[in-house]
């Protein structure tokens, strides 16, 4: 079976109150990605903050998070990922399977009433798929005290989210 990644396109900037994420993508091509780069730079916010951009490579159906909450990273919990998790060499781009969408699993734990944790679990190729591992994770220490707090988003690929600035 073939394995194939697709990147990730984000903004995380630190100001004198906090840290904030905004998720613009996931993309199948370097060179649409590096449009929707140029494309944010040109916004407010984005451009204040030109080296928050950071670009991410996940794995498809590969679970990156099984733990649970064990502990709660704080106000971006998309720092997990460990540092060997990296893409398989013999990984292609998705681009050749021509989608129009992928599917991502996250989990969110509410800190509190202002502050949540999300955290990606993992980019799948099918919706199907996705529901079959939040069945398995749904019972797994550190989520099953969290069972309905599982997100399954389709998004759709080489689309620019954050059209407007911040």
């Amino acid at each position: 079976m073939m394995n194939y990644f697709v990147y990730a396109l984000e903004h995380i900037y630190t100001d004198k109150t906090h840290t904030d994420c905004k998720f613009l993508g996931y993309f199948d091509d370097m060179e649409k990605l590096e449009k929707a780069k140029e494309n944010a730079l040109q916004l407010p916010g984005f451009r204040m903050y030109p080296k928050g951009l950071v670009i991410t490579e996940y794995q498809l159906n590969k679970i990156h998070w099984q733990n649970g909450f064990s502990s709660v990273t704080g106000e971006i919990g998309r720092d997990y990922l460990h540092e060997l998790d990296v893409i398989i060499k013999e990984s292609s781009s998705v681009k050749e399977l021509n989608l129009e969408y992928i599917f991502q699993i996250s989990h969110i734990y509410t800190i509190h009433t202002f502050l949540d944790d999300e955290r990606i679990i993992g980019v799948f190729l099918n919706e199907n798929k996705a529901k079959e591992i939040v069945n398995d994770l749904k019972y797994k220490s550190g989520f099953k005290e969290h069972q309905e707090d599982f997100i399954i988003s389709r998004f759709t690929l080489n689309n620019q989210l954050w059209s407007t600035g911040f």
